[in-house]
């Protein structure tokens, strides 16, 4: 409890004004001994208080009792003063003890608490920052930390594996070069079981970690990084690219791997992409069409005569039959691109055929009464090709520019004799050809030889190629006694050499029909039946025409 001496000296000052009685005030005459403020006085009542408060002033004994007795409002006043100042003092005392006392106990908190915390925190940071784990050495080297033996048991035994299965033999590390050591370690240093395989294969430099290519499952070659394999790959498409291409793959599949492989099957990046250009052991063929011939079916394929007579070795050239195979290369090449790729063009429009039956010509002949014209269309086509060779081609739209017109034709009705051409020739003869068509050296000089002769016995049977009307039948210079066969569809068939002629000018005759026999007139070098074919007055090849 807190006291306040000023208050309680005006208390004190209140209770003495209160005791004193009020007397009337009257003026007195100042003199020169009294100040103005004594001008007014009560002379009666001083002399009645003087009485009263000093009775007995003559008295010391009663002086010295007045005296205290008047003191005493002052000295308890100063009493309580002092009284209150004493526990205003002690209650401030007691007031900063309990204020010095908090804030100890505050700070003593505060520390425990901050001491624990930090505890808990270094504690957290200790498990969080570090670990019990497994280093592993190898051969006095250090490869890496990892969680635990069993982690590390497991990288080694991985390496063992790939390395067998590499080199296609049991392979084991020696148990004395690999240490596993436990102690404490920090965990930002741990590493994972493949980084433990890698720094382990590094060390053992047995296998090497890349990029391996393979075609068509055929190992081809192996380096470290993956865009160099790639890279070739795409070199080797790069002519079959274009602003149109949709898609470029490998016939025999190409396919980069990642692998681990023993150091020597990693090779040079140039001689892959040697071998990526290069050709391997395979067989091409070609199937002979209509209308083909030795010497065109070499020169397309950039070859001689006698370079595809020794990759068909014992074919006779001059007896070539549709549908033959002929090998035109025993090599391919390692990657065979496909590609597949939008082409535009303008293509024909093939126009229809309609017939109006005549009775005039013979069956299954025919002539144009109203010629027929192609239309023409804007195409767009997805066309795959293989190498050069267009394998496949799907119309994706068509849009007509300009209508075709149909074509009117008249077809004979009458029936067919004997005679009437078939449109195909078969032998005249039997026997065996001793020329060729096309130039020859005869005679000391080079020739141009326009037919085949067929050699034979003197006296052989010599037949109409095809139904027709003889148009010559005698002696003509180097030809000797000659036939001609006109077959009433632009083609002449010429029979040289003969004996003797069995048919006359406008005798009609049958395929297979005997017209002549074998002789040796004209210029000859033994018996032989020259045979040549003529279309529109032009010599042909008659070996593209024989079955």
């Amino acid at each position: 409890m807190f006291f306040n001496h000023k208050e309680t000296e005006k208390k004190a000052a209140r209770r003495v004004k209160q005791s004193a009685p009020a007397q009337p005030a009257r003026r007195v005459a100042p003199t020169k001994a009294q100040p103005a403020a004594a001008q007014l006085v009560r002379p009666r009542q001083v002399q009645d208080n003087r009485r009263r408060r000093f009775p007995e002033s003559s008295s010391p004994y009663r002086q010295l009792q007045l005296l205290l007795s008047g003191s005493m409002p002052l000295l308890r006043q100063k009493v309580r003063e002092a009284i209150y100042r004493m526990r205003s003092a002690i209650d401030a005392a007691l007031s900063r003890h309990r204020r010095d006392a908090r804030r100890k106990g505050w700070l003593l908190q505060t520390a425990v608490f901050m001491a624990a915390s930090l505890t808990v925190i270094v504690y957290a940071a200790f498990q969080v920052l570090y670990t019990n784990a497994v280093t592993v050495t190898f051969d006095g080297k250090e490869l890496g930390t990892v969680a635990n033996e069993e982690a590390a048991q497991a990288a080694v035994l991985s390496v063992e594996r790939s390395i067998s299965d590499a080199l296609g033999s049991s392979y084991t590390l020696e148990p004395d070069k690999v240490t596993y050591t436990t102690s404490l370690a920090y965990r930002g240093a741990l590493v994972d079981e493949a980084d433990l395989e890698a720094a382990l294969n590094e060390s053992l430099r047995v296998l090497e970690h890349g990029y391996a290519l393979y075609v068509g499952g055929e190992f081809i070659g192996a380096t470290q990084t993956k865009d160099a394999l790639e890279g070739l790959l795409d070199q080797v498409a790069a002519d079959y690219r274009n602003e149109n291409t949709v898609s470029i793959d490998f016939v025999e599949g190409a396919e980069v791997r990642e692998v681990d492989l023993p150091l020597d099957d990693f090779t040079n990046l140039a001689e892959v992409a040697l071998l990526l250009n290069s050709t391997k052991e395979g067989e091409q063929t070609y199937a002979v069409q209509s209308g083909d011939c030795w010497s065109v079916i070499a020169q397309d394929h950039d070859m001689s005569n006698d370079e595809l007579l020794r990759l068909n070795p014992g074919y006779d050239i001059d007896r070539l039959q549709v549908g033959d195979e002929l090998l035109i290369s025993n090599a391919v090449p390692y990657l065979t691109v496909r590609a597949t790729q939008m082409e535009y063009y303008t293509a024909d429009v093939p126009y229809e055929i309609e017939y109006v039956d005549d009775n005039t010509m013979w069956e299954g002949d025919t002539r144009i009464i109203t010629r027929g014209q192609y239309g023409s269309a804007d195409i767009v086509a997805r066309v795959t090709y293989e190498g050069l060779t267009e394998v496949e081609r799907t119309i994706e739209s068509e849009t007509t520019i300009t209508e075709p017109v149909t074509e009117v034709q008249a077809r004979g009705t009458l029936e067919r004799p004997s005679w009437a051409p078939t449109g195909s020739f078969r032998w005249p003869t039997s026997g065996t050809i001793t020329s060729r068509y096309g130039y020859r050296n005869i005679f000391g000089g080079s020739s141009f030889h326009g037919g085949v002769d067929i050699a034979n016995s003197y006296g052989t049977d010599i037949v109409a190629a095809d139904g027709g009307t003889v148009i010559y039948a005698g002696w003509m210079s180097s030809y000797g006694y000659l036939v001609q066969i006109d077959h009433g569809n632009g083609y002449v068939t010429y029979y040289g050499h003969n004996s003797s002629l069995l048919v006359s000018v406008g005798d009609k005759v049958f395929k297979g029909q005997h017209i002549a026999e074998m002789g040796a007139t004209g210029r000859v070098t033994g018996t032989h039946c020259h045979f040549e074919v003529r279309y529109n007055g032009e010599r042909q090849n008659p070996m593209n025409y024989l079955d």
